[in-house]
């Protein structure tokens, strides 16, 4: 093990709070790696919305089956997740916080739930990593991504992580990396309360530039704007708004944010040296 690669596994057990930590070539291959743990004869669960494409894959791709629980606005919905657990079907739940990268999770009443059920709780935290958002008391393994738009964008790697030791000694991955590969993902981790900060401070601006309007969750932690529209002009409103301040921005319905109509102004690709240039 590589000088850089021993600081990173020290830092992550740092922001999960998990003693025990997998570094992986990608944040799909964390994913694969928690959901391999899933028995046969179960189900997992997934968000409705506000989840990450991997989600709908993988469980094809290892033969595994899975069902959607309800959500508000990329919030995950208490009362569906009960209804889910009545059928005693499901072994897992994945799913993000925030979710869609704007929709603060109830992450505790999730994994009470879900420990209640035995269903095992895996925590995307690719958009939470750094804040208070990245809890390991409330899941049971928590999966992250260091790709190109993410808090940690270092372009390359990811992570797996387990709180309990037993857990951890059943999950393979394969070796990952090189030094140059290690070093960056190292600089990004030391970067991210500077990024954390920045995107924070561009989202306050543009929710309050958008007040006039239906911003989602805007009082949540979050590294995206999703605004709902309801008309043409609203909706040209937005992105003439996104146009003329450079931001990038996206439309809904997509899986990964909302299944309704709005504009997802997508904060954390912005780049802090590009900004400061213009």
């Amino acid at each position: 093990m590589t000088i850089s690669e021993e600081k990173i596994l020290l830092k992550l057990r740092e922001l999960t709070g998990h003693s025990f930590v997998h570094l992986t070539d990608r944040g799909n291959s964390a994913i694969d790696a928690a959901l391999s743990l899933l028995p046969k004869d179960k189900k997992l669960l997934i968000p409705a919305e506000g989840g990450w494409i991997h989600y709908q894959k993988a469980p094809k791709k290892l033969g595994l089956q899975y069902e959607e629980v309800l959500c508000d606005d990329a919030r995950i919905n208490l009362l569906s997740l009960k209804e889910k657990f009545a059928t005693k079907k499901f072994g897992a739940l994945l799913y993000q916080n925030p979710g869609g990268y704007f929709a603060e999770q109830p992450m505790q009443e999730i994994y009470e739930l879900c420990r209640k059920h035995d269903c095992l709780v895996i925590m995307d935290v690719s958009g939470a990593i750094g804040t208070k958002l990245c809890d390991g008391n409330y899941a049971d393994i928590l999966v992250g991504s260091f790709g190109e738009e993410k808090l940690v964008n270092a372009g390359v790697g990811g992570f797996v992580s387990c709180k309990d030791e037993a857990l951890f000694k059943r999950i393979t991955v394969s070796s990952f990396g090189e030094e140059e590969k290690f070093k960056i993902i190292l600089e990004k981790l030391e970067e991210l309360p500077q990024r954390i900060a920045f995107l924070k401070e561009k989202r306050s601006i543009i929710i309050n530039d958008l007040k006039i309007f239906k911003v989602v969750h805007s009082q949540d932690l979050g590294f995206v704007v999703v605004v709902k529209f309801s008309t043409l002009q609203e909706k040209e409103k937005l992105i003439n708004y996104c146009e003329q301040n450079h931001l990038p921005w996206t439309e809904c319905p997509r899986y990964i944010r909302l299944n309704t109509t709005a504009i997802s102004i997508e904060v954390k690709k912005i780049c802090e040296e590009k900004n400061r240039s213009d």
